[in-house]
């Protein structure tokens, strides 16, 4: 390492669109590792194409989806699918440390670059496929996404609502394509793990990402009550332990939890100590969970009279666990954030400057500085000239092609 960023001796191909693959590279890219982004000829990665846009004007180089999943990284342009894409390709992989793709299974090996083929090049090379269901197994060759991947992880159940008639217990998505941004994160901590293998080898492997199975196993404790007891997870309110859900306030919501005395002492207090809460029937968890629904109703009346900011901060005073629940905008704009510096702002040539999320954690030695995302083949010469030894005529030729 050259101490300038903490991969900033690692190189990585990423052969990816959309979220699950460009999530795991932009990990790498914005710690410093050069990540060289092969995009189809002409159209680029698909998310180029996807909204929001600067401006609201639609444009290939103004996709937030992009700007945001593929910061720091290179881009080129280069169809694998061609005998000659396909030699250019491995000239990348020979020099790689990690190749990051999330094609359709067995795709990589139909057009002559599975994983055994690029290892026979690059022996202690680190293949990561990123995809919805995994390499093997009767889902393999389904057509997955992020919706299909929650909806099949039980997640859509395991939310807590105030719904209490089954037959109303509709599933609920999250936001944000947060399947692929899992099986992203989890594919980039098995790269890494094999960086670990190698050092110690010199021998690469092969990473199987599925993000399905990546959601799933956020699930641990619902998946051991089942294992365990044979009892099915409802995110039904009643239930769940109380607090799980969120409970209405004046100008919102907030999620609070009394279940231990002390919570539930704090919470009179901090509800200025309600006359029906010091009913013997309340005194101890044992009989609050036996009276749990005349609580409830009590609790809720009761937060419904204060301000959501003056519960959270006169809640946490008392070292009652009370939350708020954000708007974007609250979160986008919230000061604890802003003083941890959390957003940076970048420029880009066509988009413009606007605030992107900083990486996931912070390092006191080596700080990630994420940069602006590439343009479409905005690198082509830096790699096909200057590092894969290509000609300007053979680029000119290959670019008319539908090559580059």
């Amino acid at each position: 390492m050259d101490g300038s960023a903490s991969l900033s001796d690692l190189k990585v191909v990423e052969y990816a669109q959309m979220v699950s693959g460009p999530m795991c590279g932009k990990l790498f890219a914005d710690m410093g590792a050069e990540v060289i982004k092969v995009e189809p000829p002409g159209a680029g990665d698909e998310a180029r194409c996807h909204p929001p846009f600067a401006g609201d004007q639609p444009h290939p180089e103004k996709s937030g989806l992009f700007l945001y999943l593929n910061t720091s990284k290179k881009s080129i342009t280069l169809d694998p699918t061609t005998p000659t894409g396909a030699i250019l390709f491995k000239r990348l992989v020979e020099q790689a440390d990690i190749v990051i793709e999330n094609q359709p299974p067995g795709f990589m090996e139909r057009i002559g670059l599975g994983y055994e083929v690029l290892r026979a090049l690059n022996p202690g090379l680190i293949l990561a496929s990123v995809s919805p269901f995994g390499q093997s197994g009767p889902y393999r060759d389904w057509k997955g996404c992020d919706l299909v991947e929650w909806a099949m992880s039980l997640t859509g159940y395991n939310t807590p609502t105030l719904v209490v008639d089954p037959e109303k217990e509709n599933p609920l998505r999250a936001p944000g394509r947060a399947a692929d941004m899992i099986g992203a994160t989890t594919a980039a901590a098995g790269a890494m793990f094999a960086l670990f293998h190698r050092e110690a080898t010199g021998e690469g492997q092969w990473i199987d990402a599925p993000c399905w199975q990546a959601v799933t196993n956020t699930a641990k404790i619902e998946m051991a009550i089942y294992s365990y007891a044979g009892m099915p997870f409802s995110r039904l309110r009643a239930s769940a332990p109380a607090g799980l859900e969120p409970s209405r306030c004046r100008d919102g919501y907030v999620y609070v939890l009394w279940v231990v005395d002390a919570h539930f002492e704090a919470l009179k207090e901090l509800l200025g100590h309600p006359p029906a809460l010091a009913a013997d029937i309340f005194k101890d968890a044992g009989s609050r969970s036996q009276n749990d629904d005349i609580v409830r109703h009590i609790i809720q009346q009761e937060l419904a009279k204060y301000d959501m900011e003056h519960l959270v901060r006169e809640g946490q005073k008392l070292g009652l666990p009370i939350g708020p629940v954000h708007t974007v905008a609250q979160a986008a704009e919230n000061p604890h954030l802003e003083a941890r510096e959390a957003f940076v702002a970048i420029d880009h040539p066509v988009a413009g400057r606007f605030r992107y999320p900083r990486a996931l954690v912070r390092m006191t030695a080596t700080e990630p500085a994420p940069r602006r995302a590439p343009m479409l083949g905005e690198h082509n010469a830096e790699i096909f000239l200057g590092r894969l030894g290509c000609s300007a005529e053979e680029l000119t030729a290959m670019r008319t092609a539908g090559i580059v």
